[in-house]
């Protein structure tokens, strides 16, 4: 390491992934639950100011504040667990993350409609919207590389 001394730590933070010494690899998930309720916090007060102010025209308010879940909140939850696999433990703290926002959202306090609502509204368990990002993922580099493959050969070709 260009002659420097290595400094001992307990995590790591590389591209917004921490790593935890331990005896094998292990992610931490805390930092990006972090992340989850500060932002879902800030949408879901608007949204909840919006829908007592504007009822007749913020009808869907709640439908709405699901959306800018999915859009804004779901990606700093999932961010990086595409190339690193998820322990049983991330999986059950990161599900839990969606399990009360849509508690928070609609006041629905039983495990079966928070489950049957996260059904509905398309959030599935976290680790089925890992393995899509992932599958979505690998779909395009497969793309890319068909793409520069045919680049290449029309190059020759020519």
């Amino acid at each position: 390491m260009a002659g420097e001394k290595l400094k001992f730590v307990l995590s790591l933070k590389y591209f917004g992934i921490c790593f935890k010494t331990f005896t094998h690899f292990k992610c931490l998930s805390e930092h990006l639950k972090l992340k989850f309720y500060h932002i879902f916090n800030c949408i879901f007060s608007r949204s909840k100011g919006a829908n007592s102010k504007y009822s007749t025209i913020f009808a869907n308010s709640e439908l709405t504040t699901v959306e800018l879940m999915k859009s804004y909140c779901l990606p700093f939850l999932l961010y990086g667990f595409d190339a690193v696999t998820l322990s049983d433990a991330n999986v059950h703290v990161l599900d839990r993350c969606l399990d009360r926002a849509v508690y928070r959202i609609f006041g629905v306090c039983d495990n079966d409609n928070v489950s049957s609502m996260r059904t509905v509204l398309g959030l599935h368990g976290v680790s089925n919207m890992v393995k899509n990002r992932r599958a979505k993922f690998l779909e395009g580099l497969l793309d890319q590389c068909k793409k520069t493959c045919n680049l290449k050969h029309s190059v020759r070709a020519t």
